[in-house]
């Protein structure tokens, strides 16, 4: 199995993110459109960057200016993480890309120059196709490949969900039994490890007690931060939305649902003592009207930046998401 160097910065930012990475996605269809939110729970900040790839560009297939370049196909804004590494994105079609941790993420160690990486799936996603149902049906046909980073403890493992502007929703995970997709209504709440099936199961066996909930209910949740806590508060404050009254009053809604992980919470002893992590950021979008809120708050800076991924598209930029930076874009 080959390795790869990428530029110091890079590998730091990635090693830290790598062991203690957990997030939440959600996505809701109203009758105003499509809403999203999802947070980026980290050890430390990653100073998020807001940014195009066009139309008509060329890319490196596995990220980074590694491997071979593939065309882009259609305008993307994204916020870019670790230089050129694709986090999160919506393509000028309305079709949009979250990337979570999965550990139990299985992929091929054997790499080639045309292979696409855990690191690179979600652009290339973006860059090839206008909605879930054609990347649902073309990825089983993708050769994705494992990709290990000298200096790095372990591989940085992903699963994906898949949001277009119709409302149509796919996670994708790939598991030691091969690849799993899971689409529409069971797929509108996601977090990390262990897998969708798990979660489903476990909404399941809470799911009853949500119908004529009250403050008391026990709808689950045990109020930590583990991902199954984490899916069921989502699921279950999801369930409770009721029709936005405008595009505002939506991403307003949306974004109150995931679980946000408090500053200097307690989750793991890596073998240096405890550490805690917090909800660096949380990104809230209409993939109708294209306007987002990008909600940033760790360390000393605390922000939203506000902008609208359509009029963005076609346009040359890289602006820092971690404090309000972008005026000059309009």
């Amino acid at each position: 199995m080959r390795k790869h160097t990428l530029k110091a910065a890079v590998i730091a930012g990635l090693v830290s993110s790598s062991i203690a990475q957990a997030c939440t996605s959600v996505a809701w269809h109203t009758d105003l459109g499509v809403f999203t939110s999802r947070t980026n729970d980290w050890v430390e900040a990653t100073n998020p960057v807001l940014g195009n790839i066009n139309k008509g560009s060329f890319r490196s297939v596995q990220g980074n200016g590694l491997g071979d370049l593939y065309k882009v196909k259609y305008n993307i804004v994204a916020v870019l993480a670790y230089g050129e590494l694709l986090h999160d994105g919506v393509n000028s079609q309305g079709l949009q890309v979250n990337t979570l941790f999965y550990n139990p993420m299985t992929l091929s160690g054997d790499l080639q120059p045309d292979s696409i990486t855990q690191f690179s799936f979600g652009e290339y996603i973006l860059a090839n196709y206008k909605s879930v149902e054609q990347a649902v049906n073309e990825i089983p046909k993708l050769d994705i490949a494992d990709m290990q980073l000298d200096g790095m403890p372990m591989d940085i493992k992903l699963h994906w969900s898949l949001t277009d502007k119709s409302g149509d929703r796919a996670v994708i995970e790939m598991d030691e039994d091969g690849l799993k997709v899971y689409r529409g209504e069971e797929a509108n709440v996601m977090t990390n490890d262990p897998s969708l099936a798990v979660h489903l199961k476990n909404k399941k066996m809470h799911q009853a007690s949500w119908k004529k909930a009250d403050r008391n209910t026990n709808f689950g949740s045990t109020g930590n931060a583990n991902a199954e806590s984490r899916y069921l508060h989502a699921g279950y404050f999801k369930s409770k939305l009721t029709e936005p009254s405008s595009i505002q009053n939506g991403l307003m809604k949306i974004a109150s649902v995931p679980y946000r992980v408090p500053v200097d919470a307690p989750y793991k002893d890596f073998g240096k003592g405890m550490t805690g992590y917090a909800t660096e950021w949380t990104l809230s979008q209409s993939l109708t009207s294209g306007e987002s809120v990008m909600e940033y708050n760790f360390g000393d800076n605390w922000n939203t930046v506000k902008f609208n991924v359509y009029e963005l598209m076609g346009k040359e930029f890289r602006k820092p998401l971690s404090d309000n930076n972008i005026s000059s874009l309009f």
